[in-house]
């Protein structure tokens, strides 16, 4: 389970913020905070794995904040989560580390592609004290985002993003074509071209289940 602390001063933002965390297996929502020394403070007591952090702060910025924290030692992941769309705020956000950057207002399926690219870094950086070259390519290009003229002709991004939030959103689940069909209220033969894909690029693995009569059903489950 992973820890994830909201910095955000707007009540409305840092609740849809949250509901999106707690929509997310394996990530369990802390509390939110807009206060440096009490930010400084959960996280000396707790184990905090990610900090969902916006820019405009009442007192200090959260580009400052996050200078802040590294100058201190931490090395907590980041993501941004602002209105702030300035190259310089964006170059910035990630030389301190910033795992993604979401510009203000953003669906589910972008919030969950970053909580993914979040994922995926934390477990590679993780699982051992001494990283393989093989994993650190894997983990570059694992984290880099699916862009629309990478994608084969009649897919589209939108449907894809919607189809990788679902199986994000419930990560370790196995899905079969007809149930996420039904999540999505996509058809199932337009599924099953993207879970072709997506086995395609290493994102989903599917698994055979083999019934008394006729052709095996696939299951798939999402590559953490």
């Amino acid at each position: 389970m992973r820890n994830v602390l909201i910095v955000e001063d707007d009540p409305m933002v840092a609740l849809i913020n949250k509901n999106y965390v707690k929509l997310i297996k394996n990530l369990n929502y802390v509390g939110c905070s807009i206060e440096e020394d009490e930010i400084i403070e959960i996280l000396k007591k707790k184990n905090i794995d990610l900090i969902i952090l916006d820019v405009y702060l009442p007192k200090k910025n959260g580009l400052e904040l996050l200078k802040s924290l590294r100058n201190k030692g931490y090395l907590v992941d980041v993501i941004m989560v602002t209105a702030a769309n300035k190259a310089d705020d964006i170059k910035t956000a990630f030389a301190y580390g910033a795992v993604d950057y979401l510009v203000k207002p953003f669906e589910f399926e972008r919030f969950s592609e970053a909580i993914n690219k979040y994922l995926i870094k934390s477990n590679v950086l993780n699982e051992d004290d001494v990283i393989a070259q093989e994993k650190i390519d894997n983990l570059s290009s694992c984290t880099n985002t699916i862009h629309s003229e990478e994608l084969p002709k009649g897919l589209q991004k939108k449907t894809l993003d919607k189809i990788l939030g679902i199986l994000n959103s419930l990560q370790g689940e196995i899905w079969t074509i007809s149930e996420l069909s039904s999540k999505s209220g996509i058809s199932n033969v337009t599924i099953k071209k993207y879970m072709d894909y997506l086995e395609n690029i290493k994102k989903v693995e599917s698994r055979p289940v083999y019934g008394n009569i006729g052709r095996p059903e696939y299951k798939y489950v999402f590559c953490e």
